[in-house]
């Protein structure tokens, strides 16, 4: 039984291993993704600018949006997913996002505050 355990273990610390190798790869390989990006967010749609692109996309097709304590995450589809940093909201500006969201139908897990 002692075996199966230490194999358990491996496989784990396998699987994490590879896993920050895989995220950190994605990462360097993606230039769109390593520049400060500026959002814009309106009741129709989502603005993103970068130092080197621009997109605009509505929120009818946002797949979902997570909430947690510093971000907001607004995914794509069930993979991709931008990272908004909280910090720079201010308490009016998180609940008019929030509202945008609701609006919007899009599927959302929100925090209350």
């Amino acid at each position: 039984m002692e075996s199966a355990s230490v194999w358990l273990l491996v496989f784990f610390l396998f699987i994490m291993i590879r896993t920050y190798f895989s995220v950190k790869n994605i990462f360097y390989s993606n230039k769109k993704i390593q520049e400060n990006i500026s959002y814009i967010f309106t009741d129709e749609k989502i603005c993103m600018e970068g130092e080197t692109f621009s997109e605009d996309f509505t929120w009818n097709s946002v797949y979902k949006v997570n909430e947690n304590k510093e971000w907001f995450l607004i995914y794509h589809n069930a993979q991709t997913m931008n990272m908004v940093p909280k910090k720079y909201f201010t308490k009016e500006q998180l609940s008019e996002l929030r509202d945008i969201i609701r609006k919007n139908n899009v599927k959302a897990k929100l925090r209350n505050h």
